[in-house]
């Protein structure tokens, strides 16, 4: 019998799958090496085979700079120094092609690089170039697939990385969905994941300092803090001293919600303002010019005001001149200008 969660697995699957056969985008695992289907010993034998096998010391390998991982945890490195020690570096790290000052490009495998530099027991480093060339689109995914599936890489640096792929696909005429298709994540969280660096201080810092990853929660206190700030700094200090009574991420959805309300309700309550305006400058304008040639009688009419006036039969005729010249059309009464 097929599990729920089997089901949402296949169901995810579906929902994402990208393109048709012929114009299919390879998934990451894919890109990391050629044939995802050989286990890792293969693999290094097939490399050893095609003399992409490498063992190096760690000066011949060089991090990219655009890393989206830009901070690393010393404490967790320390750990995966110390298994790296114990048990061997299990897996090589992926490599590009030899740079002209002699070094290679490290691909994914960074953290392992840093624990082995900071080990005076491990002399040199166990890599793999990858084969075939690598545009800097594909080179992206792999890094962020490979930071996604190792220590958890900060919402902020993930965001930033992520809207990287989203600007390289615009530069190539492709839309944020193709993006999100690349990610494997739906559009909406990227969306989220890039109104992330737009967020205030306070929230970008609980992702910078550790304290939570959570794009859901840092989403809800970014768009509740455009208009209730002071509620959403006492959030977080509550959440800080373990004194806020449900978990902070119902507690930021509420907030984000509320905000939301509170924004569609000013948005309704401005709307009605204009529309008065805009009726009350109408009604202003509503002038009407009436003569009564029997009687010379001249009435002005603004809004629900009316003023009447004798006035002389040479002025009428003077008035009907001048008014068929304006055009006449808010005068009105027994006479009609044509």
């Amino acid at each position: 019998m097929v599990s729920m969660k089997d089901k949402l697995v296949a169901y995810k699957k579906r929902k994402y799958k990208i393109g048709t056969v012929k114009n299919r985008i390879e998934k990451i695992s894919e890109l990391l090496l050629e044939n995802c289907d050989l286990d890792m010993t293969k693999l290094v034998k097939k490399a050893k085979d095609e003399g992409r096998l490498l063992s190096l010391s760690v000066e011949k390998f060089i991090p990219d700079l655009n890393q989206p991982r830009k901070n690393f945890d010393q404490e967790s490195l320390d750990r995966l120094r110390i298994s790296i020690e114990t048990n061997g570096q299990l897996q090589p790290i992926l490599v590009g092609n030899q740079l002209p000052n002699g070094q290679y490009p490290i691909i994914a495998g960074e953290r392992r690089w840093r624990a082995i530099c900071e080990s005076n027991l491990i002399p040199e480093v166990i890599a793999i170039i990858r084969s075939g060339n690598l545009d800097k689109l594909h080179f992206l995914l792999i890094q962020i697939d490979e930071n996604n599936q190792r220590e958890q890489i900060p919402a902020i640096e993930n965001a930033m990385a992520i809207k990287r792929v989203v600007d390289i696909c615009r530069s190539q005429g492709k839309d944020q969905a193709y993006s999100a298709k690349l990610l494997n994540i739906s559009p909406a969280k990227v969306s989220k994941h890039i109104a992330l660096l737009d967020a205030p201080n306070a929230v970008i810092g609980l992702s910078i300092d550790g304290e939570s990853q959570d794009v859901e929660v840092l989403y809800n206190l970014a768009k509740a803090f455009e208009s209730k700030p002071k509620e959403v700094l006492k959030m977080i200090d509550q959440w800080r001293s373990g004194k806020l009574k449900t978990n902070f991420r119902k507690a930021s959805k509420e907030l984000a919600n509320k905000t939301r309300r509170l924004k569609k309700s000013k948005r309704e309550q401005d709307k009605s303002k204009s529309e008065n305006v805009a009726l009350k400058a109408r009604k202003a304008s509503d002038v009407y010019l009436s003569i009564n040639e029997d009687e010379f009688t001249l009435t002005l009419e603004v809004g629900n005001k009316k003023l009447s006036f004798i006035v002389e039969a040479n002025t009428v005729a003077s008035l009907k001149n001048d008014i068929n010249k304006l055009g006449g059309n808010n005068v009105r009464g027994k006479s009609t200008f044509s």
